[in-house]
């Protein structure tokens, strides 16, 4: 009977272990050598990027391990320019050099290690040296290799030349890294991902408590003390990109002044936040995300709606609480 009970008692324990955000989830290891793959969200250059630079995107591919999903599609992925180097003419190409550092589950993010992968422009000593003569352009491709040594390498050329005059007044080969492009990483020895602390880049910015100006990425919350739970599906930072990218796209959809952000009603201001309950005068002038967008976006659960208001982009319950929100004329 005793044993029976310790052994109750013990698998009570160890459940209780697993629901315990850092305990049962504390760990996530990428064996090494997997395959990350990350949609980037902002665009990278060689002559404009400088080593130490942050940049976003999101997991294009679920991380799995063993059978098991590590990390979904559309995770938010965090990564740095670890290293640029600068076009020069004729036969150097810029370089860019990038690492993954964070991929974000909920509202924690997870360190992460992997190969650095290298974007390199196209040299002119291999494609121009053929062509001055003939005054060929060259088309922009963009590849992605796997694999080998420092990292993968992504050729981009962009462009072209008519003969040598040409070749050497425009002589620069950037590399560059366009939104929505994919590039695959490769988890290295030592990779399994510990957790640290959310930053600025992984959960979203807090609204200023006294203004009604879109907020500092970095500002930290005010005011109301209630947060969603953590398994409440916020904006990342792709929803808000294609969202934007939508709304512009179907302003015809919407009402007169639904997307534009005016002064709020005297009072609203303050309870137009995260953690509070929309004020019942707004409620009736919330108009819903179109269907078009919504479909390029994660399907919520069936008590959340994506809404739009006064230039700004709600996330609600059926109660009317705000989870979430940004606004459309802030560019992140």
């Amino acid at each position: 009977m005793f044993r029976n009970y310790r052994s109750l008692m013990m698998a009570g324990l160890f459940t209780i272990a697993l629901a315990q955000p850092g305990l049962g989830d504390e760990v996530r290891d990428i064996p090494p050598g997997t395959s990350i793959k990350v949609r980037i969200i902002d665009q990278l250059s060689s002559e404009e990027s400088e080593a130490g630079d942050i940049f976003h995107g999101t997991l294009d591919e679920p991380i799995q391990a063993n059978g098991k999903e590590l990390y979904p599609r559309g995770a938010d992925v965090s990564g740095r320019v670890s290293d640029v180097h600068r076009s020069g003419r004729l036969t150097e190409p810029g370089e860019l050099d990038l690492v993954l550092t964070t991929v974000s589950s909920g509202r924690v993010a997870f360190s992460v290690a992997v190969q650095p992968l290298v974007i390199k422009g196209e040299s002119h000593a291999k494609s121009n040296v053929g062509k001055i003569g003939g005054g060929a352009a060259l088309g922009a491709v963009i590849g992605a290799i796997a694999g080998g040594g420092k990292g993968a390498a992504i050729g981009a050329g962009a462009g072209g030349a008519a003969g040598a005059g040409a070749a050497a007044a425009t002589g620069k080969r950037a590399a560059i890294v366009k939104p929505e492009t994919v590039l695959t990483f490769t988890s290295t020895t030592g990779s399994a991902a510990t957790i640290t602390e959310s930053s600025a880049e992984q959960t979203p910015s807090q609204p200023d408590q006294d203004s009604t100006q879109a907020p500092s990425r970095n500002s930290n919350q005010t005011g109301s003390t209630r947060q969603p739970e953590d398994s409440t599906p916020l904006f990342t930072l792709r929803d808000r990109r294609v969202i934007r990218d939508c709304v512009n796209e179907n302003s015809a959809a919407f009402p007169a002044g639904v997307t534009e952000r005016p002064e709020l009603p005297p009072g609203s201001d303050r309870q137009v936040r995260r953690g509070e309950t929309l004020p019942a005068e707004l409620q009736d002038k919330v108009y819903p995300l179109p269907l078009a967008c919504e479909e390029k976006l994660a399907r919520l659960p069936s008590n959340l709606e994506r809404v739009v208001y006064s230039g700004r982009v709600l996330l609600l319950d059926r109660g009317h609480r705000i989870f979430d929100l940004f606004y459309l004329d802030d560019n992140e």
